[in-house]
Formats: C-alpha cells, sequence, structure tokens
C-alpha cells in the first residue's frame, strides 16, 4: 500500500494523560475571591493541612491546597459548596489532565495592561553583517528589513524560563520568581531565549558584546518557575502574572509536555481574551522533540501530541526550520541526517532554528536553535509586527504572520538516518504539512501587510519588491497622501473582507499590466482608476466601524476620488499620476528615487 503524502509516524511512546487519581497536591478554583482560612476550615475534616492562594485576579481565582493523604476531587468540591462557596472546579496540582473546567467567564473582568513594565523607545543599533546572522536574511532566514519592520519599540515580551545565566547582561526590565524562591544560574537557556527575540545590552566586564536581537528596542521581562515535571501550577501562573503585566507576547520555551490543564485552560483563555487590552497576548510555544520509539516501533515518535500545550488553537506552536529552508536537519558522527522537532496537525509556523551564533559565548561559536530557538525568533518577528500595529488582535497577528509565510521546500542533501524521520513527504492543499506548518515566518512580509492595504496587495500577489518601492513613494509628512492610521485600519480592514482585498488586487495588477507599456495606458478610460478606486473606498468606509478621525480622513478621500470621476481632466491627471507611480514601482530594479516619486494611490485630488 502506498502511504499518502500526508502521513507519518504519528505515535505517542506513552499515553500522557490518564484518569486523575487522588492526590494530596490540589488546586481550587472559585468564582470570586475566597479567605484561604475558610477553604481550610471547609477542608479540615479531610485532613487539609494547609491552603495557599495562588492567583487571585479576577476573574481567575486560585488556591492550593496540600493534605496529609490523597483526596477525591468530588469530595473537596462537595465540601467546599457545602460551606456556601462557589466553585469552578478541583483539579491536581501536579496530574495534567484534559478535563475542561468550569469555563471561565471574562463579563466584567478589567482588561491587562502595563503600569510599571516600561517601554523602550526605537534606537539605532548596530548590527553588522556575519555569517551567524543569517537568520535575519531572507535565504533561510525570516527576512528582517529595518525600514519595513522597525524594532519593536514600545513592545513588551515575557520569557517564561527555569534557568538563565548572566542576567545582568540582559538589560531586563525585571526578573520576576513565580513559584519559587530562587533563579537557578546553570543553563543560559532564558538568557538565550531573551537575546535571540530582543538582544543583550552586554557586559564588559566578563566579555559579553552588545547583541542586537530581531526585536532589539522591545521591552524584557524573564518570569523564572521551577523545574517542569514537578507541579503544572507555576506555568499557568507566570502566564497570567506576564499577561496582567503587560506583555504583548509571551515566550514559553520550557518544556511544557504533557502541562495541559483546567490551569492552562483558564490561563490562555486570560491572555487571549483580557491580554493587551482586551485584544489578546500571543502566547509561543515550541513544538519540543520526542526522539524516543513507541511501543512495537523503530522510529523515533516526533510526534506533537494534540493534547499538549503546544497545540492548543490560542498559542502559536513552531517548528525550527534549516539555513536552507524546510525541516531543520543535523548530521550525526556519521553525518546522517536527524531531525531535532516533534512534528502534528497543530504546528503553525516554522522559524531558524539550525546553527547560530550564542550571544552570551565570550568566544565566536555556533550552536544548534532548536526548536526553542526557533520559537525566540518567532516572538521576536511577533514583536516587530506588533511594532508595526499594535491594534492588531492577537487572532489577527496569528493570522498575518500564517499567511505571509514561506511555503518553499527544501531539498534534503544528504543520507537521513531513517527515512521515516522526514515524513510527511507533501503538503496539503491549504499549504500546511506537519513539520513546518503553513510555512517559515517571514517578518517584512507580514509588517508590509500589517502597515499599509496597497502593500498589502502587493505582496499578496507576489509582489513584494513593488510593496516596498510603494511605501519608499508614499514618503511622509506633507508629502503623504494618507496617515499611517488610516493605513494600518485599511490593512486590517482588507485581511478581515476577502471581496475588499479582492478590489484592491485588481487595482494592482491592472497597474502592473500597464506599469512598462505606454501603449496600454492611452487605451484606458482616464475615469477608471478613479471609479474602482471609489467603490473600493465606500466598501472599505462600510465594512468596518472606523475610529473617528480614521472616517472623517476616509470621507473626505472618497468624495475627492468621486469627484475625479465626474470631471474628465481631473480624473486624466489622476490616472497619470498613478500610472508614473506605478511605472517607477514595477521597474526592474524597483529601487525609487524619493525625490521625484508621484505620489502613489490616495493622492487624489492634491494630484488632480
Amino acid at each position: 500500500m502506498t502511504r499518502p503524502n500526508w502521513d507519518f509516524e504519528y505515535r505517542l511512546v506513552a499515553a500522557r494523560y490518564e484518569p486523575l487519581r487522588p492526590d494530596a497536591e490540589l488546586v481550587v478554583a472559585t468564582r470570586g475571591a475566597c479567605a484561604a482560612s475558610d477553604i481550610a476550615a471547609a477542608l479540615r475534616s479531610l485532613g487539609v493541612a494547609h491552603v495557599t492562594p495562588l492567583v487571585e485576579r479576577g476573574p481567575i481565582f486560585w488556591y492550593g491546597v496540600r493534605a496529609d493523604e490523597p483526596l477525591e476531587f468530588a469530595d473537596v468540591q462537595t465540601a467546599l459548596e457545602d460551606a456556601g462557596m462557589a466553585i469552578r472546579y478541583v483539579t491536581s496540582a501536579g496530574q495534567g489532565n484534559l478535563a475542561l473546567g468550569e469555563r471561565l467567564s471574562i463579563d466584567g473582568a478589567c482588561t491587562a495592561a502595563a503600569t510599571s513594565w516600561a517601554a523602550r523607545p526605537r534606537r539605532a543599533h548596530p548590527e553588522p553583517t556575519s555569517e551567524a546572522r543569517w537568520v535575519f536574511d531572507e535565504q533561510g532566514g525570516i527576512a528582517v528589513d529595518r525600514d519595513v519592520c522597525g524594532t519593536g519599540a514600545g513592545t513588551r515580551v515575557a520569557v517564561i524560563d527555569d534557568e538563565s545565566i548572566e542576567p545582568e547582561a540582559l538589560g531586563l526590565d525585571d526578573e520576576v520568581l513565580v513559584g519559587t524562591h530562587v533563579s537557578s544560574r546553570v543553563s543560559h537557556h532564558g538568557s538565550m531565549m531573551i537575546a535571540w527575540a530582543v538582544g543583550l545590552r552586554g557586559d564588559e566586564g566578563r566579555g559579553i558584546a552588545p547583541f542586537a536581537g530581531i526585536a532589539p528596542d522591545a521591552s524584557p521581562r524573564l518570569y523564572v518557575i521551577p523545574k517542569p515535571g514537578r507541579e503544572l501550577t507555576s506555568l499557568p501562573c507566570a502566564i497570567i502574572r506576564a499577561v496582567d503585566d503587560g506583555a504583548d507576547v509571551v515566550l514559553c520555551a520550557t518544556n511544557v509536555d504533557a502541562a495541559t490543564s483546567p490551569l492552562l485552560d483558564d490561563a490562555l483563555t486570560f491572555a487571549n481574551r483580557l491580554g493587551r487590552g482586551g485584544r489578546g497576548s500571543a502566547i509561543v510555544i515550541p513544538t519540543g522533540r520526542e526522539i524516543s520509539s513507541p511501543p512495537g516501533s523503530l522510529h523515533a515518535s516526533l510526534t506533537l501530541p494534540l493534547g499538549d500545550p503546544a497545540s492548543d488553537p490560542r498559542v502559536i506552536c513552531v517548528a525550527p526550520s534549516g539555513r536552507e529552508g524546510g525541516w531543520f536537519l543535523w548530521k550525526d558522527r556519521r553525518e546522517r541526517l536527524r531531525p531535532f522537532a516533534n512534528r502534528g496537525p497543530s504546528v503553525r509556523v516554522s522559524a531558524p532554528g539550525d546553527d547560530m551564533a550564542y550571544p552570551l559565548s565570550q568566544r565566536a561559536r555556533m550552536g544548534h536553535a532548536e526548536s526553542s530557538g526557533a520559537s525566540a525568533i518567532a516572538a521576536g518577528a511577533l514583536l516587530l509586527v506588533l511594532g508595526v500595529d499594535p491594534e492588531l488582535t492577537v487572532d489577527e497577528l496569528y493570522d498575518l504572520v500564517t499567511a505571509t509565510a514561506s511555503h518553499d521546500a527544501a531539498a534534503v542533501s544528504g543520507t537521513p538516518a531513517d527515512t521515516a524521520d522526514l515524513l510527511p513527504a507533501g503538503v496539503d492543499r491549504d499549504g500546511h504539512d506537519a513539520k513546518c506548518g503553513y510555512g517559515r515566518l517571514l517578518a517584512a512580509r507580514a509588517c508590509l501587510w500589517a502597515s499599509d492595504p496597497v502593500a498589502a496587495a502587493l505582496s499578496a500577489i507576489g509582489e513584494d519588491r513593488a510593496a516596498h518601492g510603494y511605501l519608499a513613494q508614499r514618503g511622509g509628512g506633507a508629502r503623504n497622501p494618507y496617515s499611517g492610521e488610516l493605513a494600518r485600519w485599511a490593512a486590517r480592514a482588507i485581511r478581515r473582507d476577502p471581496g475588499l482585498l479582492h478590489a484592491l488586487k485588481a487595482l494592482v495588477r491592472h497597474f502592473r499590466l500597464i506599469a512598462l507599456h505606454a501603449e496600454r495606458r492611452q487605451l484606458q478610460p482616464p475615469e477608471a482608476v478613479a471609479r474602482g478606486l471609489a467603490l473600493f473606498l465606500e466598501r472599505l468606509r462600510r465594512s468596518h466601524q472606523a475610529p473617528q478621525a480614521v472616517l472623517a480622513e476616509l470621507l473626505r478621500l472618497e468624495r475627492d476620488v468621486v469627484d475625479c470621476t465626474r470631471d474628465r481632466t481631473r480624473a486624466r491627471a489622476f490616472s497619470a499620476a498613478c500610472e508614473d507611480m506605478a511605472t517607477k514601482m514595477f521597474r526592474e530594479s524597483i529601487r525609487l528615487d524619493g525625490e521625484e516619486a508621484v505620489q502613489a494611490v490616495g493622492v487624489m485630488a492634491r494630484s488632480a
């Protein structure tokens, strides 16, 4: 039987989530704040020794319960309800499980916003070209273009980890302990996540040079939790704390396998619905790696379970890619190729996980970033996009970076240790495969789509260079035909409305066809461009509610364009201005002369 091109060794090494057993370490989730002493009193007859408040931030109220002997969860809930307490659920503090507790209600809950976490302004950073910084390039990297992407200024990132070294060199806004009283200084894992995503301030005394990461002006905080596998409360508590502190992006690159529970479900709901003032905080989790063989098989599992945290639809699951694109493969001592990550239906995107520089090293060396490093690179890319448009919701952010990912497949050069490791062999019709998701993140393309509707339409049809040229021609100040606020709002609107995007793509395709052909331009009715744009603006205005200032600007632009359709002289001037812009934009070099550039679509009455 021929194996389908979507199939792979989708087998778990062992069952991760068994039915809950009675436990002496529990968490009680209530609908409102309760006194720990009242909970202890209600459970005294069951042998409860200690009750500790874990989270008391509406709508989440959690209390840790420690008993002398394992307790039945139903007995604990009954005792508390008999005492008049409103209980959402009772769950284990150490056993992962897929049960959903009573759904978290956010009605009337305060959204999260930064109050004591300072943002950083945009600055200039030395970013030398080197082999180690290939991850910034388009060839195999995520295509960081500072002119389009910026530096992540104004954004905040929380890194949740259990290890960090050289915190003084990281330039942290703060280091926060969650569920532990001490920060482990054994491994550099958490420090590297911050260095790759944001960068290093450096420490001259220790010989550590400054390093600009993907989003060097994002403000980082490190949230330190205990070693994974000992308990399940610290990770969700850290997510809630980070989101409530004001994190735009939360990177959980530590081991979170088998950590799903009602507690994590609450934390992800909190992040998704209340983070960033109600727009939602992004949660980034790597695929992880399971190289053991499941029972009855000689192949490595390399399977991302559907129930694990990385598979939750409220997070963005990141796989590692190699320097040539495609899935990251490394060579063992026999020069055979082996993968470094799990596969699964929930992988969303990939990011570089191949050898890259260790910024904290006092000597230049390279090493595998793996799926953890890939998630840090991806977190930096998300920060860049949010730096371009902070008004994006988390769902819009996820959709944007997914839609703009590169679907290019890389040919495998070398001999695999096990051909089963390279499965699946193909890509689904929607562009997804279990190894790389929807493709490799491209920061510049995502930022183009977030910054301007015309740039987004150009990029959508494959004209990224023209999109860069268009933004260069738009200019700034008095030369700018419309405001950045309108541009970002319209870019979001066309993503939500496929009909709007089609209308704009039809216009830019029209200009591409006539840009370099004077005889084609002469045959076009001069009113056609203004008419097409007027119809687009009218639908854009009706599509989504705009802020008052944007709506007023949009009405003015629409009125100017409609007037062009009624006056051939104005229509001819307007059409000629747009055509001249397109000619410059679509030239082979597309390196535009900013001083001579004609204003783009939106110049309207000013050009006419």
